[in-house]
């Protein structure tokens, strides 16, 4: 898995929930950024995210930092998917997305999480 997070521009662009899981039992450096809206929001979360809606991501990109890897999420990984595709179109070759996004987390992760359509 290591070589998925280096400096280095890689083709893989996708983390899976359980790489997830063992990234984050590691410690590791890095940002899990929410992309949903707000009112996604009060049905689950994933604690220790910051959230940009998808919609804000242009305004704010310069409160992300191109040295650390940035793991992307949504709903399902579509939202999430389109945002990696910009931030790396825009230097930021360490954004991940979250396959499958938080309603993957939720199956295979955390199941207290509540699944939303």
């Amino acid at each position: 898995m290591s070589r998925y997070f280096t400096n280095d521009a890689s083709d893989k662009t996708d983390i899976s929930p359980l790489e997830l899981v063992q990234k984050l039992e590691k410690n590791k450096d890095f940002i899990l950024l929410d992309v949903r809206e707000h009112s996604e929001l009060q049905i689950c979360s994933l604690k220790g995210a910051k959230h940009i809606p998808m919609g804000h991501i242009a305004s704010k990109m310069g409160e992300l930092p191109k040295h650390k890897d940035l793991i992307v999420f949504c709903h399902m990984g579509v939202r999430s998917r389109h945002v990696i595709n910009y931030l790396r179109k825009n230097g930021y070759t360490r954004a991940f997305n979250l396959r499958g996004g938080i309603d993957r987390w939720s199956m295979e992760v955390d199941p207290s999480l509540r699944r939303y359509r």
